[in-house]
């Protein structure tokens, strides 16, 4: 499985479709049968798949990176280059083929349609990252890159992949087409949130390229490593302190610049994240809306510019949307309220993240979850190739 890392975004999808219906959707067998199996594919088949095209696009860059070895990417060396991108591509298409499969095979559940809309969106979003990575970096290995066009709207094309897993979800639970400022408003929050997550991860991630001396961040890098896109950011980061390595600095949980890509983007989502809320579970006046709105926008602005008590400020602005919500006669408060409290609890985990301890899962949860793929892997590549992989990648057999 590619980006094990990543595997907390899977909860995107579930955690909108449970909100809406704890929001007051109709929760039918049907529907959450659709929605799990949905899920999966989404998670095991088709983002998989889309990730494996970006390190078959990324293989030389990747074999260049400093930390190749713990990045979890398509394996070398660049003498297998062809065997290994061979492998991962087959498993690639074999993964959409059995999306393809899946949806004929339960013609019950309608998933023809909704499973062709998000392997399009999915791979529409990707080739648009591809073109925009491709043009964006391998140009330069100054460090801070200047921050071009290219790289400015890969920022902001990251973010979308996050509006496909959670309008999925929300869509699977609530007619769209019937709430059309649900819809828009739910969309910016994810979008924003996408936004802000990634940025802040490439913020840490640049930290690869960087040593420490005597106090001071070194930074080395060359153009053919292509890592403009995340070496643009440590413009933003606040001065280093030598008390740890680079890789075990946490710089977010310090203040950093409101204009940076992940707080401007944060304030962005908590506004649109509050008014969600508000839109889920009552058809919001334009006063109420804007009430929520404001509120959304204040209290996110405020764990940003005051990061020594985010904790605290977290949960002071809790109960002034609560009473904020008691008071306009929200018929459900807490669903009301978990869009803008879920947004603010993850950005007090990724921003308390180092370079080290990005991710959740350890690598034996990795290997229990890649058991079972082992055998359809030797199948499909075969044992040679497959032992002459896992040779390459400094593995025992």
């Amino acid at each position: 499985m590619p980006r094990p890392k990543d595997a907390v975004k899977g909860l995107i999808m579930p955690f909108t479709f449970v909100l809406a219906i704890a929001a007051g959707a109709e929760a039918t067998g049907h529907a959450v049968v659709r929605a799990l199996v949905v899920w999966g594919a989404l998670e095991l088949l088709i983002y998989p798949a889309r990730y494996q095209w970006n390190d078959v696009r990324g293989f030389v860059a990747d074999q260049n990176h400093p930390s190749e070895r713990d990045r979890g990417r398509l394996p070398g060396p660049m003498e297998r280059v062809r065997a290994h991108v061979t492998a991962s591509c087959t498993v690639a298409v074999t993964r959409l083929a059995v999306t393809a499969a899946l949806a004929l095979a339960l013609p019950g559940l309608h998933l023809v349609g909704v499973l062709t809309t998000v392997t399009v969106a999915v791979f529409g979003v990707a080739t648009l990252y591809e073109a925009l990575r491709a043009k964006g970096t391998g140009r330069t290995g100054t460090i801070p890159p200047p921050a071009r066009p290219a790289v400015v709207a890969l920022w902001i094309v990251v973010g979308a992949g996050y509006v496909v897993r959670g309008m999925t979800g929300l869509a699977l639970a609530v007619d769209l087409g019937r709430h059309p400022a649900l819809a828009v408003s739910a969309a910016v929050a994810l979008w924003a949130f996408g936004i802000a997550f990634v940025t802040s991860r490439w913020a840490l991630e640049s930290l690869a390229f960087a040593t420490s001396d005597h106090g001071r961040l070194t930074w080395t890098a060359r153009a053919d490593q292509a890592r403009e896109h995340l070496l643009a950011l440590v413009r933003w980061l606040p001065a280093y302190t030598a008390e740890t390595a680079p890789a075990d600095w946490a710089p977010l949980r310090r203040r950093t610049s409101p204009t940076a890509p992940w707080n401007a983007a944060l304030i962005v989502s908590g506004t649109a994240a509050a008014l969600t809320g508000a839109l889920l579970t009552m058809e919001a006046s334009p006063g109420l809306g804007l009430v929520a709105a404001a509120l959304g926008a204040v209290t996110t602005t405020a764990v940003i510019l005051l990061p020594a008590r985010r904790p605290a400020i977290v949960l002071a602005g809790t109960g002034l949307h609560v009473v904020v919500l008691l008071l306009t006669a929200q018929p459900r408060a807490l669903p009301a309220l978990l869009p803008w409290l879920s947004l603010m609890a993850a950005y007090l985990i990724f921003s308390s993240r180092s370079l080290s301890t990005i991710g959740l899962l350890p690598k034996r949860l990795r290997s229990l979850a890649a058991a079972p793929l082992i055998p359809l892997a030797r199948a499909v590549i075969g044992q040679a190739t497959w032992d002459a992989m896992r040779k390459d990648a400094g593995e025992p057999r």
